[in-house]
């Protein structure tokens, strides 16, 4: 069972006269947890949701985003919670948002859209970049 936060973003840049142009999908982005260097989440193009899968040990998780050529560090403030599944699954760790910043000026806000984080495949964060 897989449980993850899934983070969408809502983004405008400048074009070259000068407008101002919105996307929702990163042209490439690498993210990785910053407690584990050698594990990328994801390194893609044209990415509408990355999932984030937040620790079940702690109560922030902290993420490497490298996107543009410019790394930022983003941070979920959470709580786990143990979800008994069932004898032959086990448990499963599911968290409830309370909070996500970024470290990047480009980073209008990110928004928490459903804190519940659980097996269902569902919006939770919503990153707002200015470029």
């Amino acid at each position: 069972m897989t449980v993850c936060a899934i983070m969408t973003l809502q983004a405008d840049s400048l074009n070259a006269q000068g407008h101002s142009v919105k996307y929702t999908a990163w042209d490439s982005i690498s993210v990785q947890a910053i407690d584990n260097e050698t594990y990328i989440l994801y390194n893609n193009k044209n990415i509408k949701q990355i999932p984030l899968f937040l620790r079940p040990d702690t109560t922030i998780t902290a993420f490497l985003m490298t996107f543009h050529n410019q790394t930022d560090t983003l941070f979920v403030e959470h709580t786990p919670r143990q979800y008994f599944v069932s004898l032959a699954c086990g448990c499963a760790v599911y968290h409830t948002i309370h909070a996500a910043w970024s470290t990047d000026c480009r980073v209008d806000s990110i928004h928490i859209v459903n804190a519940n984080v659980e097996n269902a495949v569902q919006e939770n964060l919503c990153l707002y970049l200015h470029e």
